[in-house]
C-alpha cells in the first residue's frame, strides 16, 4: 500500500471514530428529542395548542438557522483554519472571542425585533389559524415568549462552531440534550393540565434549555482559551471575512427555511393538526439523519477544509465520497423503513393521550413523503460541506434558489391532491434536485468525485436494501400490533426494526460490501492522532 493510500485509509478510520462519537452523543440527543416528542403529543396532541406551539416554536428556530448551527461553522472553521496557521494561539483565540460577540451583537437584535413584530408575523405566516377562535392570539403570545431562545441558541451555535473548529466534538453534540431534558421535565411538572395551559410550561422549559446549552459550554471554550466576554469585534479584519463567508450561508439556509415556512403556510389552510403532523413525521426522519448524517457532515468539514486550505484536491474528494458512501449506507434502508412501517411507528410512538387514531393516520401519511428524500438530504447536507471547505457558499446558495422554487410548485401542485403529504413529498422532491445539481457543480470544479465507485456502493446498499423491505414487508402483518397495549406495541416494533437491520447487514455481508467494516467502525470512541481530543490540544 502506498504511503498517500495508507494516510487516506488513517484518516477514514479517524473520521469514523469521530463521526462514532458525534452519533453516540447525537443518539442519546435523538432518543430524549423522541422521549419529549412522545410526552409533547400525549400532552398536547394535535389540537389548536399544539399547532399553536410547534408554529411559535419554529419562528425562533428558523432565524436560529440563519444566523446559527450550521452557518457559525460553514464560515468560521476555515477561516479560523487558516488564521491558526498565521498567528499565535492567542490571537486565534482572541479572533474567537470577537466573533462570539458579533454574534451575540446579531442574535440579540434579531430577538428584540422578533418579539416587536410577532403579532404582524403570525398574522402573515399563519393566517389560516384564524378560523379558529383564539388559536391565532396564543400563537403571538408564545412566539413572544420563546423568541429569546434564538439568543441563547445562537450563542451555544458559536462555541460550537470554536470547539469543532479544534476537533472538539462531544461536548457539542451532547448540548441538545439539555434542551430535551428541560423539556421533558417541564412536561411531567404540567402533566394532567389542560393543552392550553400546559403549553406555557412547555415554553419555560425551552426557554431553560436554551440558557443551560449555552452555559453547558462556556468551561469547554475558555479552557481552550477562549472568553466569552463581550470584546468589540470589527477591528479584526477576519471577522469582516467570516461575515461575507456568512451572507451567502444565512441567503442559503433562508432559502431551505422559506420552503419549510411556505409548507407551513399552506399547511395552516388544511385540516387541523396539519402543522402539527408535519412536524412529528419530520422528526421521525431527523432522527437517522441527526444520529448518522450530521454526525458525519461534522466530523468532515474541519478535515475537509484543511485539505481545502492546502490545495490537496484529492484527498478532499476521498474524505467527500467516503462521507456520501456511509450517509447512503444508513439513510437508504432508513427510508424504506419508514415507508413500510410508517403507521406503526407514529402510533406506537405518539398515540397517547390527546394524541387519537385522526392525527395518527395524519402525521403517518407525511412520513412516507419526507422518507422518500431521506438520502437525499443527507447527501445535500454532505456535499454543501465540501463547498465550504472550499470557502465557497455562493454556489450551495443558487442551489438552494432553484430548489425552493421546486419546492414551491411541488407544495402547489400536490397540497390539492395530497394535502400534507404533498407538502412532505415536494420538500423531498427538491432535495433530489440540489443533490444532484451540487454534485454536478461540485464535479465540474473539482473532477472526478469516484462516481464509479459511489455508483457500486449505492447498488450493494439498495440490493441488500431491497431484501430488508421484502423481509420486512412479510412479517409486518404478522408481528406489527400497533392496537396492542404500550409495552407490547413497542416490543413487537422493536422486534420487526431489529429484523430489518440485521437482515440489511447480513445481506451487506453476503454482498461483501466494505460498507458493511466501515459501520461497525463507528462503534470505536477513541481518537488517535490528529483527529483525538487530548493530543491536538491548544495549539
Amino acid at each position: 500500500m502506498s504511503s498517500e493510500s495508507s494516510g487516506q485509509a488513517a484518516q477514514t478510520g479517524r473520521l469514523l471514530r469521530a463521526a462514532g462519537t458525534v452519533g453516540g452523543m447525537t443518539l442519546l440527543s435523538r432518543a430524549l428529542g423522541l422521549f419529549r416528542d412522545v410526552a409533547l403529543s400525549a400532552l398536547l396532541g394535535a389540537g389548536a395548542a399544539a399547532d399553536a406551539w410547534n408554529a411559535a416554536f419554529m419562528l425562533p428556530n428558523t432565524l436560529r438557522r440563519l444566523v446559527g448551527e450550521g452557518n457559525i461553522s460553514a464560515a468560521f472553521i476555515p477561516v479560523f483554519a487558516r488564521q491558526t496557521a498565521e498567528r499565535t494561539d492567542e490571537e486565534s483565540w482572541a479572533l474567537a472571542s470577537r466573533f462570539f460577540t458579533a454574534v451575540l451583537m446579531a442574535a440579540g437584535g434579531l430577538s428584540v425585533l422578533g418579539v416587536l413584530v410577532a403579532p404582524w408575523l403570525v398574522r402573515f405566516m399563519f393566517d389560516g389559524y384564524a378560523q379558529v377562535p383564539g388559536k391565532i392570539e396564543l400563537t403571538i403570545a408564545l412566539t413572544r415568549a420563546v423568541f429569546g431562545y434564538l439568543l441563547f441558541i445562537s450563542l451555544t451555535a458559536a462555541l460550537m462552531g470554536a470547539l469543532n473548529a479544534r476537533h472538539r466534538f462531544a461536548a457539542a453534540a451532547f448540548t441538545p440534550v439539555l434542551l430535551n431534558l428541560a423539556i421533558i421535565a417541564a412536561a411531567g411538572l404540567m402533566w394532567g393540565s389542560a393543552p392550553t395551559m400546559a403549553v406555557w410550561g412547555i415554553a419555560a422549559g425551552a426557554m431553560i434549555g436554551g440558557v443551560l446549552q449555552f452555559l453547558f459550554l462556556v468551561p469547554f471554550a475558555r479552557r481552550l482559551g477562549m472568553s466569552v466576554r463581550p470584546t468589540w469585534p470589527f477591528a479584526d479584519p477576519a471577522i469582516g471575512e467570516i461575515g461575507r463567508l456568512m451572507v451567502p450561508g444565512v441567503m442559503g439556509a433562508g432559502v431551505v427555511q422559506i420552503n419549510i415556512l411556505v409548507g407551513r403556510k399552506l399547511a395552516s389552510g388544511l385540516a387541523e393538526g396539519s402543522i402539527t403532523s408535519l412536524y412529528f413525521a419530520s422528526r421521525l426522519n431527523e432522527l437517522t439523519l441527526g444520529v448518522f448524517a450530521v454526525a458525519v457532515a461534522t466530523v468532515v468539514l474541519p478535515v475537509m477544509a484543511q485539505h481545502g486550505a492546502a490545495g490537496e484536491t484529492k484527498r478532499l474528494r476521498d474524505t467527500l465520497g467516503f462521507a456520501l458512501r456511509q450517509v447512503s449506507a444508513v439513510t437508504i434502508p432508513a427510508a424504506i423503513g419508514l415507508v413500510l412501517l410508517r403507521h406503526e411507528l407514529v402510533a406506537t410512538l405518539f398515540e397517547h393521550g390527546e394524541f387519537g387514531a385522526s392525527a395518527t393516520a395524519l402525521t403517518a401519511s407525511a412520513v412516507w413523503g419526507y422518507a422518500l428524500g431521506l438520502a437525499a438530504v443527507a447527501s445535500v447536507r454532505v456535499v454543501v460541506q465540501a463547498f465550504y471547505a472550499l470557502r465557497d457558499t455562493r454556489t450551495p446558495v443558487a442551489v438552494a434558489a432553484a430548489a425552493m422554487l421546486v419546492n414551491v410548485a411541488g407544495c402547489l401542485l400536490l397540497r390539492g391532491p395530497l394535502e400534507n403529504a404533498g407538502i412532505a413529498l415536494a420538500n423531498s422532491i427538491a432535495a433530489g434536485f440540489a443533490a444532484v445539481a451540487l454534485l454536478f457543480l461540485l464535479r465540474r470544479r473539482l473532477g472526478e468525485l469516484g462516481g464509479g465507485q459511489l455508483l457500486r456502493s449505492l447498488l450493494r446498499i439498495a440490493l441488500a436494501a431491497a431484501a430488508m423491505g421484502w423481509v420486512v414487508a412479510s412479517l409486518r402483518p404478522v408481528i406489527a400490533r400497533p392496537e396492542a397495549a404500550l409495552v407490547e406495541g413497542w416490543l413487537r416494533l422493536l422486534a420487526l426494526v431489529g429484523v430489518g437491520a440485521l437482515t440489511y447487514l447480513a445481506a451487506l455481508a453476503a454482498l461483501r460490501a466494505p460498507e458493511l467494516g466501515e459501520l461497525r467502525s463507528i462503534g470505536a470512541r477513541r481518537l488517535p492522532d490528529t483527529l483525538d481530543d487530548d493530543r491536538q490540544g491548544d495549539r
